[in-house]
């Protein structure tokens, strides 16, 4: 079951945390309060006094099995971002131009390495996967996929604003190093209020969205290539 914006930012995430709501100084005034657990992207509370972060979690995805014969080896090449967010700290924009972090709120990881974390185990869930391997390990596989994080941003306006994910996504043929597919992943989630809370939520729901596009994708290439010889 898919879990939509309103889903991630109702249900309530089984972390108990502790939380400064009234950081002065964190954003402008309409972001400095009210901040919440939301599910989904699970909140992680430091010491009293530290930040708080937030973490990706892994897509529910129901792709259809395939027959064993089938399954497929996935390299999984590592994430990269772009340099504005190959950090830890939550960006958010106010004009086009500008770029900003929020001081009391950071990611668990950056943007990339949590992304490359989620998509690890979410293809490891699927049943058209046989395994999942890392980087440059001198294992043979059928299918290589490499993303890259243009842009994941929360941007400010008076009516809540909205959260900006842009990711750009290769698949390969393994064996041939043949490019069979390649997407960009460009969307915005609106939120109704702007701070960290609703930023995590809104940019879970994209992530959600963009995995459950890269299990489709992945799927049909397993179904579609050349069957597997794992020499079993």
């Amino acid at each position: 079951m898919r879990l939509g914006m309103t889903d991630n930012m109702n249900k309530v995430a089984k972390v108990v945390v502790s939380l400064r709501r009234h950081a002065a100084g964190t954003l402008p005034v309409v972001l400095a309060a009210g901040l919440s657990l939301t599910a989904g992207c699970v909140s992680v509370a430091e010491r009293e006094g530290m930040s708080t972060q937030w973490r990706f979690l892994p897509a529910e995805s129901e792709s259809a099995p395939v027959p064993d014969e089938r399954a497929v080896v996935v390299r999984l090449i590592e994430t990269r971002a772009s340099s504005g967010i190959d950090r830890r700290d939550m960006a958010y924009t106010m004009t086009r131009q500008s770029i900003a972090y929020y001081r009391d709120n950071r990611w668990a990881a950056s943007p990339a390495v949590m992304l490359n974390e989620v998509i690890d185990e979410t293809l490891t869930a699927q049943p058209w996967v046989r395994s999942v391997i890392r980087g440059g390990a001198r294992v043979p596989a059928d299918l290589s996929l490499y993303c890259e994080v243009n842009r994941l941003e929360h941007e400010v306006a008076d009516d809540g604003g909205q959260v900006h994910l842009r990711a750009a996504c290769s698949w390969y043929r393994a064996a041939e190093r043949e490019l069979v597919s390649a997407s960009v992943f460009n969307q915005r989630q609106a939120i109704e209020r702007n701070d960290a809370a609703h930023y995590a939520g809104a940019a879970q729901s994209l992530v959600d969205r963009l995995l459950t596009d890269l299990v489709r994708d992945g799927r049909e290439l397993a179904v579609s290539g050349p069957e597997p010889d794992h020499g079993d």
